[in-house]
């Protein structure tokens, strides 16, 4: 069986006019009910296990700051509304059960349907629609339960830049990214960051030009480090590199979606692997993308 994550939680936070809202979890909801999917319940992050991936202050900012008249983070395009910390909280803490069927071998694979998303989180701050950082809190938990070699791979087209600040300095959980050249965040995502310290060559970058095709972006995923061998690998999901989709100009056809899930889905093999909801926001392109992404999921499973 392939777990699933989603609870009506997710649809609290933010505007319905915000392109990163409550729909895109609903229409992915819709198309889930199509598999035989185990679906495991949501659960709510404690700000201690925040605080292992967030800066103490920063955890206790967002808790407190919608009540002291702040609505945003950094800049409008991440929004807090009143049940923003609850939800966030929500959507970190809900990679845990996942972990934990893994870990008591119920299941291999796992497609939480959460948000907001959180690869742009930081240590210090939330941007890019992102509060907390839910795949990083995901591969520490992942650590505390004996999965001790995580392999993060992030497909969204936007840089992951909350993830490679979070492990950078760290051997332990290597970090993969394929993204749009010259788009948000704008100065992080260059081949010349490769880590620092003990981390130094376990954060890979591999950003590509405008209008990236098919070709191009399964030849990136040929390079998949298989010299790491994980104990489990987690997936930043971010279905906004498709072509009909609004804030990038890749043009990744659904056969080409299809090309790179098989291929992370080879570089897994036998361990565990959990894709994660990040970006996409045309809900037409999105629900088929996850349609995509579940195909291989439930595939892969029974084999």
């Amino acid at each position: 069986m392939v777990g699933y994550i989603y609870d009506p939680i997710f649809t609290l936070h933010g505007s319905d006019e915000h392109i990163e809202n409550r729909f895109r979890v609903e229409t992915i909801h819709q198309v889930a009910q199509n598999f035989p999917l185990m679906r495991y319940p949501v659960r709510k992050a404690t700000k201690e296990e925040l605080k292992t991936i967030h800066e103490a202050h920063y955890v206790d900012w967002v808790e407190r700051a919608y009540e002291e008249g702040y609505r945003f983070i950094l800049n409008e395009d991440t929004l807090l509304t009143p049940k923003s910390f609850e939800v966030a909280s929500f959507a970190a803490g809900s990679t845990m059960p996942i972990v934990d069927a893994f870990t008591r071998g119920e299941i291999r694979r796992a497609f939480l349907n959460i948000r907001p998303p959180g690869h742009h989180a930081e240590r210090k701050t939330g941007q890019g629609f992102c509060i907390f950082n839910n795949i990083a809190l995901m591969a520490r938990y992942a650590q505390s339960q004996g999965f001790g070699k995580v392999a993060i791979i992030d497909f969204d087209v936007h840089h992951g830049n909350g993830t490679q600040d979070i492990f950078y300095e760290d051997d332990t959980v290597l970090f993969f990214s394929s993204h749009e050249r010259n788009n948000y965040p704008y100065f992080t995502g260059s081949e010349e960051e490769r880590g620092a310290g003990r981390g130094e060559g376990y954060n890979i970058n591999k950003p590509y030009g405008d209008y990236c095709s098919d070709e191009e972006i399964l030849r990136i995923y040929d390079d998949l480090p298989t010299w790491f061998e994980p104990d489990i690998v987690l997936v930043s999901a971010g279905y906004d590199l498709m072509k009909d989709e609004f804030i990038s100009t890749a043009q990744i056809t659904f056969d080409g979606l299809r090309g790179v899930i098989r291929k992370i889905l080879d570089f897994a093999g036998d361990k565990p692997i959990a894709f994660l909801l990040e970006g996409g926001y045309n809900l037409e392109s999105l629900g088929r993308s996850v349609e995509v992404t579940l195909e291989e999921l439930t595939k892969f499973d029974t084999m």
